[in-house]
């Protein structure tokens, strides 16, 4: 990974004996792009692009190195050899708004019409936060559908598959409909709600059906899913065109080596501007990881970073140019920073990586001892784990980005039912109470089956922090305890 200081345009890999990979270069972003539905001689891309064959096939040869793309030769046809994607494509910055429209209002009616939130409504809301951050996880739960349907494929699989789903979508009251005429169609109606969250729940089956595409329809189907939300959310198609190029395995597995997940360098990713931002610079990750705790002076930054001054500086300068930083300055006092930009997930080189805990998710998803949203659920949030990957900080914009909408369609909700409100916001078997209410305190415990780390006391705070400064003005403060099952000493305590 090369330390390219910051960049909004990127993809990122998960290799399959060369770690974590980072792309941001355009061109081979491009590339990229093109490569996930059909596979590409340079000759072809250079002739699409206007671009020298030379400049495409040095391109080429760098992802090759990165292990993001494998070589295939041709001796049926007149292009020597052709290339595609042969990684795990888990985040890129090119997200598609379509993804996020209506779905977070759907999810958060749910819970209020229910009184309860579920792992579908967590899956959704979480999911929804992250591409209304302008980050695209669409490909990484394509992934993690392909890893939990591995060694299961038969030649009734995908009719057993999509009977299954057309049971729970009418369970729902929804009704599906499907073709394979052209690719992979499905289409979603519900008369009775919104169910515009419904693609971020179903991408992962999608995931799983790509992966097996060839055994079961004959043909690849490409990596890339559009989406279609219509009639007030009442209406959502999903299609998957054909893979252009049928030669090759397209079922690129979860690497099952340690050092496969490993993580050259840490980066982070903010949103600054409504997008979603890489940085890889460490002293601009550092000054923003003290923003995020509170607004500071250049001296105190420095103390804090044990950096010199003028490099910290030379970073908050470029910050403030960029937008992810505004300065303030009160009468008789020095030049403060504040954050502007909103944390979605930061990368530390992580040491445990349990591999044995991915496959044992996968064998009892198989056996039916956990259901598909429990499954997609903890097999990703193991699966980065693995990778490092730390998104606590953005689990406290998504609660904070679900209080709004509730407030949109509550505006007449008390501030008592609104705290009542963001004890219902978590899912079972983990739970939250109200300790007190003068001062705020909300408990939650998380269950000795629990699929989450503190994560849903970050969503709780964020919750209660934003609902109550709109319901009461800002300095109103709250607390959150986060506790396991059974024990007494807290994991986790959050102050407004």
């Amino acid at each position: 990974m090369v330390d390219m200081g910051y960049s909004s345009e990127y993809e990122i890999y998960l290799t399959r004996s060369n770690g974590v990979q980072i792309v941001i270069n355009s061109l081979s972003l491009t590339i990229l792009r093109e490569m996930r539905r059909r596979e590409v001689s340079p000759s072809e891309i250079a002739a699409l692009l206007d671009v020298p064959k030379s400049t495409i096939q040095g391109n080429i040869g760098k992802l090759l190195r990165m292990g993001i793309v494998s070589q295939d030769v041709r001796i049926d046809d007149a292009r020597s050899a052709v290339y595609h994607i042969d990684a795990l494509l888990m985040f890129s910055s090119d997200t598609d708004v379509e993804w996020q429209l209506y779905a977070r209002s759907a999810s958060v009616n749910r819970i209020i019409k229910h009184g309860r939130c579920t792992s579908r409504e967590d899956l959704a809301l979480y999911g929804v936060s992250l591409t209304e951050s302008g980050l695209n996880v669409m490909h990484g739960l394509l992934s993690v559908g392909a890893a939990l349907s591995r060694f299961v494929a038969d030649d009734k699989w995908m009719d057993r598959m999509l009977s299954t789903m057309t049971e729970q979508a009418r369970d729902n009251g929804i009704d599906l409909k499907f073709r394979t005429s052209d690719g992979l169609t499905l289409e979603f109606d519900s008369k009775e709600e919104d169910i515009s969250d419904v693609p971020l729940v179903v991408v992962p089956m999608i995931g799983a059906i790509i992966s097996h595409s060839k055994q079961l329809m004959d043909y690849n189907l490409a990596r890339e899913v559009s989406l279609s939300v219509t009639e007030n959310g009442h209406h959502v198609e999903m299609h998957v065109p054909p893979y252009e190029g049928q030669d090759y395995d397209s079922n690129i597995k979860i690497p099952r080596n340690k050092k496969a997940f490993r993580v050259s360098e840490p980066y982070s990713i903010y949103t600054v501007g409504g997008k979603a931002t890489l940085f890889t610079n460490p002293t601009m990750m550092s000054v923003l990881d003290c923003l995020f705790i509170s607004d500071y002076t250049l001296n105190e930054l420095e103390e804090m970073s044990n950096l010199p001054k003028a490099t910290i500086y030379a970073a908050i300068s470029k910050l403030v140019n960029m937008g992810a930083v505004a300065t303030r300055k009160e009468t008789g006092s020095m030049m403060k920073y504040t954050l502007l930009a909103d944390p979605i997930m930061y990368v530390t080189e992580s040491d445990d990586r349990d591999l044995q805990k991915l496959e044992s998710i996968v064998e009892r998803f198989q056996k039916g001892e956990i259901d598909y949203y429990a499954a997609v659920i903890s097999f990703a949030m193991d699966a980065i784990d693995c990778m490092g990957i730390h998104f606590d900080k953005m689990f406290s914009r998504a609660g904070k980005n679900a209080a709004i909408s509730v407030l949109e369609s509550n505006r007449d909700i008390k501030p008592q039912e609104f705290v009542e409100l963001a004890c219902s916001m978590v899912a079972v078997p983990d739970m939250a109470r109200i300790r007190t209410y003068i001062p705020i305190c909300l408990e939650v415990t998380l269950s000795k089956s629990t699929l989450w780390g503190s994560w849903p006391g970050y969503f709780v705070m964020g919750f209660i922090s934003e609902g109550l400064n709109h319901l009461l003005g800002g300095g109103y403060k709250a607390t959150v305890v986060v506790k396991h099952e059974d024990e007494t000493t807290p994991v986790a305590i959050l102050e407004s």
